[in-house]
């Protein structure tokens, strides 16, 4: 029986994620808001209510969309470059904008 428990207490203490996993995911986070952001009004408004980093990392939290910079960056390149039309592709450049112009307030 204690051989048992502490089986299950080596395997509850590994990490859930590697690290490229855990890269990949706050890619895919980044992603997801880059096209939510640029749909969800409420979202936007949300994080343009914030009156600090952390508010604004909290309202990410809450959506489970926490990503860092270069992760935005990285995603932001990505859907640029499969943007067919220039109208999409001005739609994103202006959320990036918006989202580049968000941190400077701070």
């Amino acid at each position: 029986m204690t051989r048992e428990i502490h089986d299950r207490e080596a395997v509850s203490s590994k990490p859930k994620f590697t690290s490229t996993e855990r890269d990949f995911m706050t890619i895919g986070n980044a992603l997801t808001f880059i096209k939510r952001g640029l749909e969800d009004s409420d979202l936007r408004g949300r994080l343009n209510a914030a009156t600090s980093l952390l508010e604004i990392d909290q309202v990410l939290a809450e959506e489970d969309l926490l990503f860092s910079a270069p992760d935005f960056d990285e995603s932001f390149h990505h859907q640029l470059t499969q943007c067919q039309e220039m109208e999409a592709a001005e739609q994103l450049k202006e959320f990036k904008l918006w989202w580049d112009l968000l941190f400077r307030t701070f």
